[in-house]
């Protein structure tokens, strides 16, 4: 009996001990989480100067409560700004240079013409991101800023600086960055559908794998832009500036490009099924294996382009210049090349099955064992064309000129207008 009154008294003491341990840590990690929300609070001494005098470089602002305040030309070089609330806010030509504005809201806020430079919005694990929906930004200046990962949808960023800006994974559906200069900057997997890009400068940018359906980017630059396996589909580019410009296995299916420059353009099996490429220049272009189904191309200018294994089946290549053009195994079934000039070109083993070459310019052109089964070539000019084995069965070749044309070994069966 004595004995288990002892092991009962030991167990008290070490229950109590427990729970003074117990008690003593929970109180040990309040007082610890206490001290880092206190660490991470704006300094009211900054707050209140911030709001009395707008001058407050370097200051500690992170989770200031800032929402809907005039700021207006305020000074906050290298403020922290983490978490603040600056909802609607007034910023304008406010000095917000290398400021920290990770996790800060803006939705709403005016920052039309503030100095934003090198200013990063993005925690380094994106974990904390700043909003900016609707945020005003008109001609601000964004050089070097890291954006990453932003919420940027339907905001102003006409005429913005955004060179060397980092943009990665940000979203900007429906943005207005008409005249914006984006030159060399990172936007790799951006959201721009919608988006209005009208005049904005993209030169050297890089857009893989980026999203721009539907985006406008009439009269933009694009030049030596990277836009490897971007999504382009029904975007408008007509006579935007894309000479040298990466679009490999790029969706741009219904994408207006007329009179657009893609000179030397890398568009290597890129999707353009239903595209508009009047008038385009793709002088030097690779298209290998690109889809160019019912694409207009009329008037295109392809001097010495690469279209081997294209598919241009029913495309409009009217009065086009493919003079030089690579265009062995391509499949132009049915296609339209009434009137265009193919003086050279490579059509080894294409399919021109019931293809339009009414009128067109074939002389020297190479047709070696090319399928013309049912095409027209009325009035076209074969002068010294090669069509050695090529399928001319059931083809109408009325007052086709074959002034030195070679027809070895040709399938002529069926061919109306041939002596």
């Amino acid at each position: 009996m004595k004995k288990s009154r002892k092991a009962k008294g030991r167990i008290d003491i070490f229950s109590h001990q427990i729970f003074r341990l117990t008690s003593l840590g929970i109180i040990a990690t309040l007082f610890v989480t206490w001290l880092a929300t206190s660490a991470q609070a704006a300094n009211p001494k900054d707050v209140e100067r911030l709001l009395k005098v707008k001058v407050c470089p370097s200051c500690d602002l992170r989770n200031a409560q800032l929402k809907g305040s005039d700021l207006s030309d305020a000074d906050l070089t290298d403020a922290l700004l983490d978490g603040a609330d600056l909802t609607g806010a007034q910023l304008t030509r406010a000095t917000l240079e290398r400021a920290q504005l990770t996790g800060a809201q803006l939705t709403g806020a005016i920052l039309e013409k503030a100095n934003l430079r090198e200013a990063k919005f993005s925690s380094a694990d994106k974990k904390a991101v700043a909003d900016l929906k609707k945020a005003n930004l008109k001609q601000a200046d964004l050089y070097a800023a890291d954006l990453t990962g932003t919420q940027l949808n339907n905001a102003q960023l006409v005429g913005a600086n955004l060179v060397k800006a980092n943009l990665s994974e940000a979203n900007l559906t429906a943005a207005n960055l008409q005249q914006a200069n984006l030159k060399e900057g990172k936007m790799r997997l951006v959201n721009l559908s919608g988006a209005n890009l009208t005049g904005a400068m993209l030169n050297y940018a890089e857009l893989d794998t980026a999203k721009l359906d539907g985006a406008n980017l009439s009269n933009a630059d694009l030049s030596q832009a990277n836009l490897r396996s971007a999504d382009l589909n029904a975007a408008i580019l007509s006579q935007a500036k894309l000479e040298g410009v990466i679009l490999e296995a790029a969706n741009l299916q219904g994408a207006t490009l007329n009179g657009a420059d893609l000179r030397l353009a890398k568009l290597k099996g890129a999707g353009l099924n239903h595209a508009n490429l009047s008038a385009a220049h793709l002088g030097g272009a690779d298209l290998t294996n690109a889809k160019l189904a019912l694409a207009n191309l009329t008037e295109a200018d392809l001097t010495g382009a690469n279209l081997n294994l294209a598919y241009l089946a029913n495309a409009n290549l009217e009065r086009a210049d493919l003079s030089g053009v690579d265009l062995r195994q391509a499949n132009l079934l049915e296609a339209n090349l009434s009137s265009a000039s193919l003086v050279g070109a490579n059509l080894g083993n294409a399919n021109l099955g019931r293809a339009k070459l009414i009128n067109a310019n074939l002389t020297y052109t190479n047709f070696t064992t090319a399928d013309l089964r049912g095409a027209d070539l009325t009035g076209a000019n074969l002068s010294y064309a090669n069509l050695d084995q090529a399928d001319l069965g059931q083809a109408n070749m009325a007052n086709t000129k074959l002034t030195g044309a070679n027809l070895s070994n040709a399938k002529t069966n069926g061919a109306i207008g041939l002596h």
